[in-house]
Order: structure tokens, then C-alpha cells, then sequence
């Protein structure tokens, strides 16, 4: 049977607020519930369903704020790109933003996806706020976050014995700012994953760049870099550091060398002044302007390199540095961050300096906050990246913070935003993965999905399959989201399968045989086994030309889906990951 499809000027749909964002292909379809009630009523009376859809719509756009039937912070929020932290009036489209991938642990750097921003008007927001936290998010807001898992633990005592409830581990979850427990665990930081593994610059040159952003200064003329070290009991071997580094890099020191030395060493009181040629500290102010290390440079460096930039700015500033320049200091909590290690940065009163706090912490959690509801008349905003993520910081505290089509009980499914156009009830960042469609049915009242309403849903699935370009998966809005949507009896069917009414579920996938051989690059590894293993992974939603050529692109893959597998990511298939292309789960 073909799609009984009701248009929107047939359910006399209202026009949208705005522009409908392009959405040219998805790993598939999230299928939802209204929630909340529906009359049992609507499955003899059509005109009731149509009602219902229009309220929805109604809620959607004027309770939520949303330009059609379809979450975010507020304007003070910034997120950290690789050109530093921008405001959402400044990010564009494209911006490689670092955002946490909340099944390894890692942080990596995705372009940003879109950027919506909602008008400002009056809403209720929820703020955070504690020792190294500042948020203020709408109650929907989606976090990553780690959640104990606990068991309880019998102990025997004289004269009896007590249980006892003890943490066996984290599960990682998606949960809302209104749903999110007092002991969750928010992310600070994460290590970076993209970092280079093989050097760029020395280790000598990026140390004399840690001093002189910590401790140099430029001469009145913009010719002449001095770098300047307070000599203490505490750090005698300073200035032999800066000395070996020095040498390493510019050859020896114009006492030894004569006077195509470039540089020279001074001792005035308890003071060591390095001072370098004009050709040499051009060599440092190209990368690091005015003393700042500009973020290109950092990003060049190895994680090794990176401890050492930040080991040295710590030495040649003390163990709480503090910049007069906000550029430094941004400089160097970019670096912090990229290690995987949480900073703030907040100013020094009296005389106005930048301090950058390091600390051990990792998470932070709900209870060790104040929290408080409040109305809020500015501008909400979230970016959209693949990892539904991004690390955002607030007042100087930084953390990871991360319907289309409406089936009915006689089997019609009315259009919503429809084909190409991003959703929005699917929560941000999974809006990019897939398709919604919205089962009328809900928690209470009509809470068993009659035949009419799943052969809707996959109606509307083999739809945007056929015209929209969406991929093979048929998931829950609770996979991906901290909900109940939607809901246990629909939830069940999509777990056996979605089978049509009076249909058996298929039978679980069974891999064929490994093909003998590694799928590996470099060199490209060619044949029939590579085409069947691309056309597989083309069939679970990832972007990939079956050309029977493994090369950079499917190594690029494979990485991807062994990291959501939970397998070593070395980009190589080899017999685990050519099992799991077919036998493991949808992700």
C-alpha cells in the first residue's frame, strides 16, 4: 500500500516563523509519542486526529518557540573553536568546534553543523551555579553526563551485618537539564584525539615560546625579545633551561660565538636577561604575536608538547600564572584544555590581570550547585555538531554540554516539516542523524499502538527512505535522549524488529565469512571483499563509495564505527570489526 499522505494545507497547517534548515540525508528515522493522553477516541473518529495535530503544532510553536512543529543556552555562552572562543553571533556554519564523543571519552574537532538561534522572549531558564560552574539553559537542554552504577553489598559484622550500597562504575548518558541527578557527573574536559603524533617544531623551540609568552618582553623598538627570569633557591636550573633551549635553537650565545651570535646573556642583580637578535625574535613573534602563542601553534603540537608548554609557562609564571595580556592567558587555557586537564579563567583584582585555574577535577555535579529557576528575555542558542556536543564556557568556567511526520490510528500519516527539512523534537545534535516521526499515541488513555498506527510509521519510513534520502535506522527517541518517548509499548515492537502488523520479526543479521585478509591503508587494499564490506557500511548510514578501493575514506570509517563499537579504532577491518558491520546493533 502507498503512503496515505496528509499535507500540511489539508490539516490546514500554520506557515512556519522562519527558514527550514536543509537536511540531505540521515542515518534514518527516531519515532516518538505525543505523551501525556490521547483519547481512545481519536481511533473512530478521524477529525480528532487532526485536531490533535494542530495542537501540537500549536505547542510547538508558540510554548516552545520553535518556527514549526519539531534546545539552548543563553547569549553569554561561548564555544571553543580552533580559533578560540566565540560568541554565536560570531560562529558561522563550518567552524571546527571541539566537542566530546560521549562513547569513548575523547574530545574531537567537528565542524558546526548549523547554528540555531531562537528570538528573544520571555522564558523560563535553569541556572548553575558553583565552585568552577556558571550555566543558565533551557529546562530541555541536553547534557552529557556519568551516572553511577551501584549494587548492594552484604557485610557481615559481629552480631549481624549491614548492606551497603557501593559505585561499580559510570554509565555515560544523554539527559535534560530538568531530568539530570544531583551526583551525575558533567564533563570538564576530555583529551583531545586529534592531536598531531608526530612533531612539527622542537621541544627546545616550544619551550623558549612558553617563556616568552610567561615571562619575555619586547623591546621599546618591536626589535628585541628579552627574556627575563627571577633567580630563587626554588628554581636554580631556570635560567640553564632557557640557556640550553637558547643554544639549541640559535646556536651559542654571542660571548661564545663573536657577533654572529643571536642572542646574549646579562646578569643584573638577581636577574638573568636573555636578549635575542632581532632576526631571532621574529622567529618567536611569528608565532606567538605580541607574546601571545596564537592558536595554530598549539594546535601543531604533540600531547607531549603541550605538557611541556604548559610545564614550562608554570615554571616562568609561577604555579598560579597570572597575564596582563587576556591573549596569553587565553593562549595558554587553550593548551590546558587540548591535554584534556579542565581550566578557568577569571580576572585578578586590583590591578587587572587574567589567572588561569588548573585543577584535578574532572566532573562536576548538580549537587555541589546552587540551582534556580528564572525568566529570561534574551536571545537562546545551540550549535549543531555530529557528536550532539560542544564545550562551551560561562563566566570563565568551561564544561561539555551537549517532528517531521505524524503517524494516526487509521493509517495516515499527516506531513510535518517533511522532506529535507531538519526536525527538531529529536533534541540537538541528534536532529542531524535522523528523521522524526511522531506516533499518535501516549502515555495515558490510547496507549497501545493499534495496526494502523505502525503501519503509518513505516509508511512514513520507506517515504523519506525513498524521497528524502534517509539511511536504515528505525530507533527511539530514548536512545539518544533522557526520556520515556516512545513510550514501552511502541518502544517494544521497534526492539523486535518493527515488524508489520502480522508480520514476524526479521531474523538477526549473521556476517559472512571473513574474507582471510585485512582491509588496511596504506597502500589501497582492492577487490570484491572491500565492495562488500563498503556496501555494508553504506547500508548503516555511513557516507561511502562501494568502488571496491580501501583507502583513506574507509579507513576514515572504520575508525568512526570502531569507535562506536567500542573496539581499538586503528582503521584496519579485520575479522572482530568485519563481524560487527553486520551482527552489531544499530548506533
Amino acid at each position: 500500500m502507498a503512503i496515505d499522505l496528509v499535507l500540511r494545507r489539508e490539516w490546514l497547517a500554520r506557515e512556519p516563523r522562519g527558514t527550514y534548515t536543509q537536511l540531505d540525508s540521515t542515518r534514518g528515522v527516531k519515532v516518538h509519542y505525543t505523551g501525556g493522553r490521547v483519547a481512545p477516541g481519536i481511533v473512530d473518529d478521524h477529525d480528532q486526529c487532526v485536531a490533535l495535530v494542530r495542537s501540537i503544532q500549536g505547542y510547538h510553536m508558540d510554548g516552545n518557540g520553535w518556527i514549526d512543529i519539531g534546545y539552548c543556552v543563553d547569549e553569554n555562552t561561548e564555544i571553543l573553536t580552533r580559533q578560540g572562543w566565540k560568541s554565536y553571533r560570531a560562529l558561522r556554519t563550518g567552524d571546527q568546534a571541539l566537542t566530546l564523543n560521549h562513547e569513548t571519552g575523547l574530545s574531537e574537532w567537528q565542524p558546526v553543523l548549523e547554528v540555531c538561534v531562537f528570538p528573544a522572549r520571555p522564558r523560563e531558564m535553569v541556572r548553575m551555579e558553583g565552585a568552577g560552574h556558571s550555566s543558565l539553559t533551557t529546562p530541555q537542554h541536553r547534557w552529557p553526563v556519568e551516572r553511577r552504577r551501584t549494587r548492594m553489598r552484604w557485610r557481615k559484622r559481629a552480631g549481624g551485618g549491614t548492606s551497603q550500597r557501593v559505585v561499580t562504575g559510570f554509565d555515560r548518558l544523554w539527559v535534560t537539564t530538568e531530568t539530570m541527578g544531583h551526583r551525575d557527573r558533567i564533563p570538564l574536559a576530555a583529551p583531545c584525539a586529534d592531536l598531531p603524533g608526530e612533531a612539527k617544531w622542537s621541544d627546545a623551540f616550544v619551550e623558549l615560546v612558553a617563556w616568552f609568552s610567561a615571562a619575555g618582553r619586547v623591546g621599546s623598538v618591536g626589535r628585541t625579545m628579552c627574556a627575563t627570569l627571577r633567580q630563587a633557591p626554588s628554581n636554580p636550573l631556570y635560567a640553564a633551561r632557557i640557556r640550553a633551549a637558547l643554544t639549541s635553537v640559535f646556536g651559542p650565545s654571542l660571548s661564545e660565538a663573536g657577533g654572529a651570535a643571536r642572542w646574549r646573556e646579562i646578569v643584573s642583580g638577581r636577574f638573568v636577561e636573555f636578549q635575542l637578535s632581532a632576526e631571532a625574535g621574529r622567529r618567536l613573534a611569528e608565532v606567538a604575536p605580541r607574546k601571545a602563542p596564537d592558536f595554530v601553534f598549539l594546535l601543531s603540537l604533540t600531547r607531549a608538547q603541550l605538557s611541556l608548554f604548559i610545564e614550562t609557562s608554570l615554571a616562568a609564571g609561577g604555579d598560579t600564572p597570572a597575564w596582563k595580556d587576556r591573549a596569553a592567558a587565553e593562549a595558554f587555557m587553550f593548551a590546558v584544555l587540548l591535554t584534556g586537564a579542565p581550566a578557568t579563567l577569571r580576572p585578578q583584582p586590583p590591578a587587572l590581570r587574567w589567572q588561569v585555574d588548573m585543577t584535578r577535577q574532572q566532573h562536576f555535579s548538580p549537587g555541589d550547585a546552587t540551582i534556580s529557576r528564572e525568566t529570561y528575555h534574551g536571545e537562546i542558542w545551540c550549535p549543531r555538531t555530529a557528536n550532539q556536543s560542544w564545550l562551551a564556557r560561562r563566566a570563565g568556567s568551561v564544561y561539555f554540554t551537549g517532528n517531521s511526520y505524524v503517524a494516526c490510528p487509521h493509517r495516515k500519516v499527516f506531513e510535518g516539516r517533511g522532506l529535507h527539512h531538519l526536525p527538531a523534537a529529536n533534541g540537538p545534535g541528534l536532529n542531524a542523524g535522523h528523521y522524526a516521526v511522531l506516533a499518535l499515541v501516549g502515555n495515558s488513555g490510547l496507549v497501545q499502538p493499534p495496526d494502523g498506527v505502525l503501519h503509518g510509521i513505516l509508511d512514513a519510513v520507506q517515504y523519506v527512505r525513498d524521497r528524502g534520502r534517509a539511511g536504515p535506522e528505525i530507533k527511539g527517541h530514548r536512545d539518544g535522549y533522557a526520556t520515556d518517548c516512545p513510550g514501552d509499548p511502541l518502544y517494544a515492537w521497534m526492539r523486535r524488529g518493527a515488524p508489520r502488523p502480522g508480520e514476524s520479526a526479521p531474523p538477526d543479521p549473521v556476517a559472512p565469512p571473513f574474507p582471510g585478509r585485512l582491509l588496511k591503508y596504506p597502500p589501497v587494499t582492492r577487490g570484491e571483499d572491500v565492495r562488500t564490506w563498503q556496501r555494508q557500511m553504506r547500508a548503516r548510514g555511513w557516507e561511502l563509495d562501494v568502488d571496491g578501493a580501501y583507502g583513506s575514506e574507509s579507513r576514515e570509517v572504520c575508525r568512526g564505527f570502531q569507535r562506536r563499537q567500542g573496539v581499538e579504532d586503528d582503521g584496519i577491518v579485520g575479522p572482530v570489526t568485519w563481524r560487527l558491520a553486520w551482527e552489531a546493533p544499530p548506533s
